[in-house]
């Protein structure tokens, strides 16, 4: 910057670019930290279901391995009573053969029949058993081998005597002498690990919990990041430009004039310069970094709306900047104008022109000033200086008549009631 360059124009700078850094920092770290929120965790609920559904085919084969070892024990006696076992007796009755001696093969077959439908219903539980056992046992692995076989067997149809014989036989042969007891403790041990492992999975089913993945947006998180970011940071340059072409429009515009074969003109050229409000755009930026902040602690997980955040808070902050301007006017035309007369200290004191604008007009006098053309400036401000340089010498000469000739109060000073330029809506004391 240079000595153009209003202090308060640094100030705010200095004040916009500490709040955005504040406001940007503590949004991107809020955005970068968020996390989605906690919820039960799938996984550990559907280990709970298969563990429940494990549970309950558990307990089937149980109930299917004890029935089992029940039926064997019946097929074992219909066996006998049916004469089944007997060599020949699942043909047809030969012509001649003792009626009484003759196997009864439907009844030997519906006996055997439960211990069929059991053998296919327990087959299916060896690998489960098994594995939640951690291996095969060796006294009931004979049983599942039979319990296998057994399952495998075609069930013979309907009113055949010689297959339902043959079936039975098969049966009797297969689980009789198979140490089925076995398959019920097994299965019966099953059950139980079962059941521990299922009240383990519910109990880790109801306190596992996982974060969920934050939303996608229209842009990647870490690219929205840096979009807001970068439109905080260009906002940011814009007001330092602003701050930058202002003052060097003023010093473009004095600097050559300090030579001016006419001193009013240069400080003309200084009111006019005063009445201009500052450089810099700090609503652009202290918009854009509230705006941002606004959007990361409100909705973290939304990379979309800290841009879209950011892009508003800099359209408002302009807004309100400018509508303060507005409202403002120019309650800091003399200081500025004082600060521009430091610098360039011109042959007409600012100080002199000022005190010939009546406190509270500035408006209207700048709005009438700013029509003139520059001769015309010049002029006017030449003759605000004189008539106030005027007024200064008749104050002290009333001052020191007043000391000297005190038997004559409220005697006017010289000049007063003279009229101001033509157009000058400020009015003098005394003016007309």
């Amino acid at each position: 910057m240079n000595e153009y360059t209003r202090r308060e124009e640094v100030r705010w700078t200095l004040i916009a670019a500490a709040l955005l850094v504040l406001c940007t920092g503590a949004a991107i770290v809020r955005l970068m930290t968020v996390q989605g929120n906690l919820v039960p965790d799938p996984a550990a609920i559907a280990a709970a279901k298969a563990a429940d559904t494990a549970l309950t085919q558990a307990q089937s084969c149980a109930r299917a391995a004890e029935k089992l070892a029940e039926e064997v024990e019946v097929l074992k006696t219909s066996a006998k009573t049916t004469r089944v076992q007997n060599e020949g007796d699942a043909g047809a009755p030969k012509q001649g053969r003792n009626k009484a001696k003759e196997p009864d093969i439907e009844l030997a077959w519906v006996s055997a029949q439960p211990s069929y439908q059991q053998a296919r219903a327990l087959a299916p539980c060896r690998t489960g058993a098994e594995a939640i056992l951690g291996g095969a046992r060796a006294p009931a692995s004979p049983a599942w081998d039979a319990v296998q076989k057994a399952s495998e067997l075609a069930p013979p149809a309907e009113g055949d005597k010689a297959a339902q014989g043959d079936a039975t036989r098969k049966l009797l042969g297969l689980l009789g002498e198979a140490p089925v007891d076995k398959l019920a403790a097994m299965t019966k041990e099953a059950h139980g690990a079962r059941k521990k492992a299922q009240e383990e999975a519910e109990k880790k089913a109801q306190s596992a919990k996982i974060r969920e993945p934050l939303p996608p947006g229209l842009l990647p998180r870490e690219l929205a990041i840096l979009v807001g970011v970068g439109l905080s940071l260009a906002a940011l340059l814009i007001s330092y430009l602003s701050v930058r072409v202002g003052s060097m429009r003023r010093m473009s515009a004095l600097v050559p004039l300090r030579r001016a074969a006419r001193p009013g003109l240069q400080a003309a050229t200084i009111l006019k310069l005063a009445a201009q409000h500052n450089g810099g755009e700090p609503g652009l930026v202290i918009g854009a970094g509230v705006g941002g902040l606004a959007a990361a602690l409100a909705r973290p997980e939304d990379g979309d709306l800290f841009v879209m955040a950011v892009m508003a808070g800099l359209l408002l902050g302009i807004l309100l900047q400018w509508v303060l301007r507005l409202a403002g006017g120019l309650t800091k035309f003399r200081d500025r104008a004082k600060d521009l007369g430091d610098t360039e200290k011109p042959a007409l004191p600012i100080v002199l022109i000022l005190s010939g604008i009546n406190p509270g007009l500035e408006t209207q006098f700048m709005d009438f000033f700013d029509a003139l053309g520059p001769n015309e400036a010049s002029e006017t401000v030449e003759k605000l200086a004189m008539q106030a340089e005027e007024r200064i010498l008749a104050a002290a000469e009333a001052g020191a008549n007043a000391r000297a000739m005190q038997q004559q109060p409220g005697q006017a000073p010289p000049g007063y009631g003279q009229q101001p330029p033509p157009g000058y809506p400020g009015g003098y004391p005394g003016g007309q």
